[in-house]
C-alpha cells in the first residue's frame, strides 16, 4: 500500500526533484486531477452502547487508547491511527489529517466531537488500518450534540469496512441501532457491512447466548439486503488472566476481515494505479494530438489573416490612391514639376470621374479596409500550442509512466510474496 502511494507522490524515486504519477496528471499540460489511493484501509465500528467497540479497539492495538466502562464514553467520533509518536488531536486538526474529512463540518456541532488518536502500535496489521470509534447508541432521552446517524451514513462513503457489534446485554436491538443498520443496506456501502454479537463471553450459558442470537437475527432480518445478513459470529476479548470461558470465540475472524479488507484494498489499488497509467498515458497521446490540431488551425487562420490584412492594405492603398487622384489638379498649380511624371498626368485625366463619385468610392474602399482590418483581427486569434519544450517533457512524461506501469508486475509479486508468508505463519 506505501509503495502504491509512493508512486503517486514521489514517482521511482524518492530524491529531490522526483515527480509522481498525481503530479504528472495534475500538471497543467495535462490538467487531469487524480486521485491518489490511500496508504492504509479505514474501518468503521458501529454499535449500541456499551457494545465493545473501544475495548476492541485497545485490543487489537495493543494499547489503551480508548476510554472503556459503563458509562457513555464515546459520544463522537475518534480515529485511532499509526504514527511515529503518540499524539492527540482534536477537531480541526482531525479534519486536516484525513482530507476525506473536509465535508463532515456541514454537520454542525461535529467539529468539537471530533478526534484522533495516534499510537506507535506495531500490533497485527494496525500499521495499515484507520480504525474510527463511533458514538454509541442509545434509545431514549439521549441527546447527540450532532445528527449522529447522518453522520455515520456520511462515514460510510469514506471506510473500507464497517463493522457492525452488538451487546448481547440490555441494548443489542437498540432502535437507534437498528435505524442505522437500516440506512446502511439502503445505500451502496452495503457489502462493506459485517456483523458481529461481542462480549459472548458476558453470557455464560449456550441456551442463553442462542436465544440472544435469535434475537438480535429477527430484528435484522427485516433490515439487511447483503449476503452477511444472518452470518452473526460471537467473540469475546481474551481475559486478562488467560483464562478460557470455554466458550467459541471468533475474535480471529474479526481481524481476518480486516486483513481480507486490506487484501481487497491492496488489490483495488494496483489495479487503480494500472488505470491511472494507461489513463495518463492516454490523455498525453490525445493533448499532443490536439496540439496538432490546434496547429493545423493556426497555420489556416495565419494564412486567412494574413490574406485579410493584404486586402485591407490594399483597400487603404486605394484610398490614398484615390484621394490623391482628387487632389492631383490643385498640386499641379502648386508645382508643375508634380504634373510631369506620366503617372500624374494620368491621375489628372481621372480626377473629373474621382471627383463625381469620390464619395462612393471613398466609402467603398473604407468599408472595404475597416472590414478587412476586423475580420483578420478576428481570425488571427491564435488557440495556445505546446512549445518544443512542452512537447518534450510531454514526451519523457510519456516515458516515465510507462515505467511507473512496469512497477505493478513487481509490486504483484511483492503482493503474492506477502500472503505466501502470512501462510506460512
Amino acid at each position: 500500500l506505501k509503495a502504491i502511494s509512493e508512486l503517486y507522490e514521489v514517482g521511482l524515486s524518492s530524491a529531490t526533484g522526483s515527480i509522481g504519477l498525481k503530479a504528472i496528471s495534475d500538471s497543467p499540460l495535462l490538467s487531469n486531477p487524480l486521485r491518489k489511493p490511500r496508504k492504509k484501509i479505514t474501518v468503521m465500528i458501529v454499535g449500541n452502547h456499551s457494545a465493545g467497540k473501544s475495548s476492541f479497539i485497545n485490543w487489537y492495538i495493543g494499547e489503551s487508547i480508548q476510554k472503556t466502562g459503563v458509562a457513555i464514553e464515546t459520544r463522537g467520533f475518534t480515529f485511532v491511527t499509526s504514527g511515529k509518536k503518540r499524539e492527540t488531536l482534536t477537531g480541526d486538526a482531525t479534519v486536516r489529517y484525513f482530507d476525506y474529512l473536509a465535508d463532515f463540518s456541514k454537520f454542525n456541532g461535529i467539529i468539537p466531537n471530533l478526534f484522533t488518536e495516534i499510537s506507535t502500535s506495531k500490533e497485527k496489521n494496525f500499521i495499515c488500518t484507520d480504525l474510527i470509534d463511533t458514538p454509541g447508541l442509545v434509545d431514549g432521552d439521549m441527546q447527540y450534540p450532532f445528527d449522529v446517524q447522518d453522520a455515520i451514513i456520511h462515514m460510510a462513503e469514506h471506510v473500507d469496512l464497517i463493522l457492525v457489534f452488538f451487546d448481547p446485554i440490555g441494548q443489542a436491538t437498540c432502535k437507534r441501532t437498528m435505524q442505522v443498520v437500516e440506512r446502511l443496506n439502503n445505500s451502496p456501502h452495503l457489502e462493506k457491512i459485517h456483523y458481529f454479537m461481542s462480549k459472548a463471553d458476558a453470557v455464560e450459558k449456550e441456551h442463553d447466548r442462542q436465544r440472544v442470537l435469535i434475537q438480535i437475527t429477527q430484528n435484522l432480518a427485516t433490515r439487511i439486503r447483503n449476503s452477511h445478513a444472518f452470518n452473526l459470529p460471537t467473540f469475546y476479548l481474551p481475559r486478562e488472566d488467560g483464562s478460557d470461558p470455554g466458550i467459541p470465540n471468533a475474535i480471529e475472524e474479526v481481524c481476518k476481515e480486516i486483513d481480507k479488507a486490506i487484501n481487497m484494498t491492496v488489490q483495488k489499488n494496483l489495479r487503480q494505479l494500472k488505470d491511472d497509467c494507461e489513463k495518463v498515458d492516454t490523455r498525453i497521446d490525445t493533448v499532443l494530438a490536439e496540439d496538432k490540431v490546434k496547429k493545423a488551425t493556426n497555420m489556416k487562420k495565419a494564412v486567412q489573416g494574413s490574406a485579410l490584412f493584404l486586402l485591407a492594405a490594399l483597400s487603404l492603398v486605394g484610398m490614398i490612391l484615390l484621394l490623391t487622384a482628387r487632389i492631383m489638379p490643385t498640386l499641379c498649380k502648386v508645382s508643375a514639376k508634380i504634373c510631369e511624371a506620366s503617372h500624374a498626368q494620368f491621375m489628372v485625366t481621372l480626377q473629373p470621374v474621382v471627383t463625381e463619385h469620390f464619395n462612393l468610392l471613398g466609402g467603398v474602399l473604407l468599408t472595404l479596409f475597416i472590414a478587412m482590418a476586423v475580420g483578420a483581427k478576428l481570425v488571427w486569434r491564435m488557440a495556445p500550442v505546446f512549445t518544443k519544450n512542452d512537447i518534450k517533457k510531454l514526451g519523457e512524461y510519456k516515458l516515465y509512466v510507462k515505467k511507473i506501469a512496469d512497477q505493478e508486475k513487481g509490486l504483484y509479486e511483492e503482493y503474492f510474496k506477502s500472503l505466501s508468508h502470512a501462510d506460512a505463519r
